[in-house]
């Protein structure tokens, strides 16, 4: 990855977050399976984390051997606690490395969740293509700008997440020649969560959202004890996602 994103995932405190938005990627996942048009045997979740997307992705295609790839050990050995499954397989790796391992035209659909604006050179869509079988597709979730702004931070981390997906698609981190081969499909209609305010504030105490690295440790302090003296029960979030979708020898319209 191109640049730093998170020291170190907190597995546990990870899970305790993003488990609550469960509804909502069945919904972004549902939204994809109606645009496949066919049942996927091989499937690629590329950073899968602690395996929520992984497990809706079983969820959807039953049938499918699915294989979670995520570069920190403590994410992927809790994945393999919680979300192991028939025909689910977790592996921590660099994902260069682990795609160099996968033969050509093997894999029915590559999966990326709010992942690939970290993506460098050596992970864009022409090296994610040649993996594909015919008709193979590449699913790129990513979160729209809107998503980022009502999610509640301190100001220099909340400026820059929200400045990553500023625009309609994060075209300074696709690269041309993969901008060229993918359309907007489809923007999934966002819904608000509500988070309880221990769960959240003991994310953002463990840096678990982008950006908080940025600040220093009393900075962040300083923040969470702001908003324990307000006494709010929840914070409400919006959870939006573009899809953007490319298939193998065809553009999806």
């Amino acid at each position: 990855m191109s640049e730093k994103t998170i020291d170190h995932f907190c597995s546990s405190t990870y899970y305790r977050l993003f488990s609550l938005f469960n509804r909502y990627d069945k919904k972004l996942v549902h939204v994809l399976k109606s645009l496949l048009g066919f049942e996927p045997n091989r499937i690629l979740d590329l950073a899968c984390g602690v395996g929520l997307s992984t497990l809706v992705l079983r969820d959807n295609f039953p049938g499918a051997k699915i294989t979670g790839i995520d570069i920190d050990p403590d994410l992927i050995e809790f994945a393999r606690e919680r979300a192991s499954r028939d025909g689910i397989e977790f592996r921590c790796a660099e994902i260069p490395d682990m795609l160099a391992e996968i033969p050509n035209n093997t894999i029915d659909l590559i999966f990326i969740k709010s992942a690939y604006h970290y993506f460098d050179e050596q992970i864009t869509i022409a090296h994610l293509k040649p993996l594909l079988r015919e008709r193979g597709v590449i699913g790129i979730a990513e979160r729209t700008a809107r998503s980022a702004k009502s999610y509640p931070l301190p100001n220099i981390a909340s400026t820059y997440w929200e400045g990553i997906f500023s625009g309609h698609r994060p075209n300074r981190r696709l690269y041309a020649a993969d901008a060229s081969e993918m359309t907007l499909s489809v923007s999934c209609l966002g819904e608000h969560v509500m988070i309880p305010t221990d769960i959240y504030l003991d994310a953002v105490k463990e840096n678990q959202l982008v950006g908080l690295w940025l600040l220093k440790p009393e900075v962040v302090d300083e923040w969470i004890n702001n908003q324990v003296t307000q006494e709010i029960d929840a914070f409400r979030v919006f959870e939006e996602f573009w899809l953007y979708l490319y298939r193998k020898n065809r553009l999806i319209a």
